[in-house]
């Protein structure tokens, strides 16, 4: 097994003898190099075509890539529905040898099945000569047994029960109309529900817009009056709870952990940064519903998400688009006029 899978990468290559007798081992460093942005991209096309070979489970097409017995490591992986979410380099480096076969480097490599997401600390050889270059798996260093997915019930993605409470925030310009999660942020929940019935929020101002990101409600920072609440001052967060940044999220800002008060934001972006997406340990479902609606997945585990923008989209676009100055405060702020509640079947 291992000398056919060394004379295949070998024989395409050209290099038999190299990766025969020297088998890669015990190689001297010459120089430690900086990755640069074609370095990344090569490395990631090639992986990205690794994780296709996995998916279709074929020997032949995996071992082209492998050398030495790395291969039964990527068991678990073999004819699954994957996902390359990432790679990059942890280190680069040249060894003695000629330009074409001098380059090694330690690379970090995470793919996603719908249940599990895998990261494999692994050691790549960049192989070949002047017709063709490669980078090959010469072994893992590290790997996890796979992070599960917890098995959620997104409340962000189920329809809206007849009896649900929903939330409406009537604005200068128009009406925001949400959901509140109560199962899974109760405390955030009570603070805005008691807090918007005291009238705490009418007749204050979007005090911070910033278009395709947050618009921003609450006591400004530096008033004194960020940490009021229910509780008599700042709470606890509920950040783990499986809600998350996406369009029209409604979350509590902070100034660290468990700093909760009154201030609160609006997620206004239409698109996802994948880059940040895919470095993030996410569900399947999750991940893809960012995909499609956009959201700020860099802001999950940090701010309580507590509600969803189910009617009045256009209004929040319309408040995040407004003109401001340097702070990022608008020039003519739009009002909160008052907030009250319903249930979802009452016209």
């Amino acid at each position: 097994m291992k000398k056919s899978k060394v004379v295949l990468a070998a024989g395409v290559l050209g290099v038999t003898a190299l990766v025969a007798k020297k088998k890669l081992i015990d190689e001297t460093v010459t120089k430690q190099l900086i990755p640069r942005h074609w370095d990344e991209k090569e490395l990631n096309d090639r992986l990205i075509a690794f994780t296709e070979a996995l998916a279709l489970g074929e020997e032949e097409a995996i071992g082209s890539f492998l050398l030495g017995k790395t291969a039964k490591q990527f068991n678990s992986l073999k004819g699954q529905s994957l996902t390359f979410l990432e790679a990059h380099f942890v280190s680069l480096y040249k060894v003695k040898g000629d330009s074409y076969n001098d380059l090694r480097g330690l690379v970090s490599y995470r793919v996603a099945t719908p249940k599990k997401e895998y990261t494999y600390l692994i050691k790549v050889a960049r192989l070949g000569n002047e017709q063709r270059l490669d980078w090959y798996i010469q072994k893992i260093v590290e790997q996890d047994h796979g992070i599960k997915y917890p098995n959620q019930y997104l409340l962000q993605l189920t329809p809206i029960r007849s009896n649900e409470e929903l939330c409406l925030i009537e604005t200068d310009a128009g009406t925001i109309i949400m959901r509140v999660f109560q199962q899974d942020a109760p405390k955030a929940v009570k603070n805005w529900r008691g807090l918007a019935k005291q009238g705490f929020y009418d007749g204050t101002p979007f005090a911070r817009v910033i278009k395709d990101f947050v618009i921003q409600g609450g006591a400004l920072d530096g008033s004194g009056e960020e940490g009021q609440s229910i509780y008599d001052g700042f709470f606890e967060d509920e950040v783990d709870e499986g809600l998350y940044h996406f369009d029209g999220a409604v979350c509590l800002g902070n100034h660290g952990p468990n700093t909760n008060g009154n201030q609160f934001y609006i997620v206004q972006r239409s698109y996802v940064d994948k880059e940040q997406l895919y470095r993030m340990n996410f569900p399947l479902k999750v991940r893809s519903h960012y995909e499609a609606v956009g959201g700020i997945p860099e802001l999950d585990g940090r701010y309580i998400v507590f509600g969803q923008v189910v009617e009045g989209m256009p209004v929040v676009r319309a408040i995040a688009a407004q003109a401001t100055d340097e702070q990022d405060a608008p020039l003519s702020p739009i009002m909160i006029q008052k907030i009250t509640f319903k249930k979802a079947n009452q016209t």
